[in-house]
């Protein structure tokens, strides 16, 4: 009994220096004293890329713009135009609320005369408020949530953890399969659907809750825009949601147990997350929305895919049409 007292303070200051290291990290992170994303960064540009301090375009995205080299979209617009220089600092697993985290000092870094920043309707509303639900997720995982809403730098501790989890073997292997199988879709969708059936079809259609989702996202969203000098042009880039391509992939997701309620409206080039979007920026006279959505639906065939069988994400197909989209919609030379 006589150690009571020692253990005692011990935990005390240990919890004291927990908890203010964490605070310290937190710091750090929001406001990017440190490039927390210095390895990725690395990963998807040369040495070159990376010391030129006026490129020409500096490309803000998620794992659809931080695929594997040569696959990735932005890689191929290189291929195809040596004489214009790209600085990619897209982040797989990030929204908008960790990119604001870094895009001030990256901007100041390169210098850029233009700026891309990829959307990914899929999931773009939840990366600014998760989702969470007592009845449906586990414990652990409610509370991983609701704190990181408030602490930006545990999105960035999970983003590391996340490699050495057994689930990037599974995805991987789900990534290169061609044939839809229920069993192995991707994990996260089919936690999207079990929250809420309707997940992507209140998504794009701006149903609640993603509504009040959408508000919290377009604040960021001019946080954003607002750091940017307006003679620089700012390309925002929207990557449609699978089901809003075709028939067949919205099929798959019925398999999932997805519902939708208006396929044609969510299949229009102006649906609602896209319009409303559109409206609210409009006031950014440098902002240029770029909406790839057409096109994938008239490539998108039985013969060539853009979309993996069993993940949400676009294959190499995908990224091809993407990149030829773009060859076309911004200012190469």
């Amino acid at each position: 009994m006589k150690f009571l007292p020692k253990i005692k303070k011990f935990l005390i200051n240990f919890t004291i220096i927990m908890v203010l290291s964490f605070l310290l990290f937190e710091v750090l992170y929001r406001y990017s004293v440190i490039d927390f994303y210095k390895a990725e960064t690395s990963h998807l540009n040369s040495e070159a890329d990376l010391a030129n301090t006026s490129v020409d375009f500096l490309v803000f995205g998620d794992s659809f713009s931080a695929t594997a080299k040569e696959i990735n979209y932005i890689d191929k617009l290189r291929a195809n135009n040596p004489n214009t220089s790209f600085v990619n600092v897209s982040v797989p697993g990030i929204g908008i609320r960790q990119v604001n985290t870094f895009a001030s000092s990256k901007i100041k870094k390169h210098n850029p005369k233009a700026i891309m920043y990829q959307i990914y309707v899929g999931n773009d509303l939840t990366d600014v408020d998760h989702l969470w639900s007592w009845e449906k997720f586990s414990i652990t995982r409610n509370l991983y949530w609701a704190v990181s809403d408030c602490f930006l730098s545990l999105s960035y501790l999970n983003h590391k953890a996340s490699m050495f989890s057994p689930r990037v073997n599974s995805r991987t292997y789900t990534m290169a399969t061609d044939v839809f199988s229920e069993e192995y879709y991707d994990q996260r969708t089919k936690r999207f659907l079990n929250f809420d059936a309707g997940y992507f079809n209140n998504t794009l259609m701006l149903k609640d809750p993603f509504a009040s989702r959408y508000d919290a996202w377009l604040a960021e969203m001019h946080h954003f825009l607002e750091t940017i000098p307006k003679d620089i042009p700012v390309y925002l880039v929207w990557i449609p949601h699978c089901s809003q391509v075709n028939s067949y992939y919205m099929s798959n997701l019925n398999r999932l147990g997805a519902t939708f309620e208006d396929e044609v409206a969510i299949q229009q080039s102006e649906y609602p997350f896209f319009a409303k979007a559109t409206k609210d920026l409009n006031a950014y006279t440098n902002v240029i929305q770029v909406n790839p959505l057409s096109v994938f639906q008239v490539n998108d065939t039985f013969d060539h895919r853009l979309y993996f069988a069993n993940d949400p994400h676009i294959n190499d197909q995908g990224n091809v049409v993407l990149s030829d989209f773009l060859q076309s919609e911004l200012p190469l030379e």
